[in-house]
């Protein structure tokens, strides 16, 4: 094989290497739900499953003044049964796309033993990060009143949210 030849071969490997294991697109969150689906697309499915009562919605986002890049973000929360523990459930979503899922619970021992079938890692202590699907990390922290705070996010969604704030703060 002539040393062009091999070159070019290892060029496209390593560009395969690199580029062909990002993920992107849609990732799983917490309970079904999935990154970059719309404020639209959660609320239909939270009302399907019969929990939109008792939801409140929060935004904040650039003025149409401002010359920064303009951005949004939505925050959807409310009481939630997930994996049969009562708690509350927040959506945070960065321009109209599901970036993040928190789901907060004073059970949070029992959720964390819920969440075990369905994940081949879950983190170990507060603060720890595990990759819980192609892209989606998931963390738990400690809360008030000893309650547990899980936390889902897509990390391309976030690191695109950063990258904004770095750039435009």
């Amino acid at each position: 094989m002539s040393s062009r030849l091999l070159v070019t071969v290892f060029s496209l490997a390593l560009t395969f290497m690199v580029t062909g294991c990002k993920s992107s697109g849609p990732t799983r969150l917490c309970e079904g739900f999935e990154s970059y689906q719309s404020v639209a697309a959660v609320r239909a499915e939270l009302e399907r499953r019969g929990s939109i009562a008792g939801w409140k919605e929060d935004s904040q986002g650039t003025d149409p003044a401002d010359r920064r890049p303009p951005y949004k973000l939505i925050y959807l929360s409310g009481p939630f049964k997930a994996s049969g523990i009562e708690g509350t459930l927040k959506f945070t979503f960065y321009n109209d796309r599901l970036m993040e899922t928190q789901f907060s619970t004073p059970q949070g021992p029992d959720f964390l033993r819920a969440l075990r079938p369905q994940y081949s890692m879950l983190p170990q202590k507060p603060a720890e990060e595990v990759l819980a699907d192609r892209h989606t990390k998931l963390r738990f922290d400690s809360g008030t009143n000893g309650s547990l705070i899980f936390t889902w996010y897509d990390s391309g969604l976030q690191k695109e949210w950063r990258n904004w704030v770095a750039s435009n703060s």
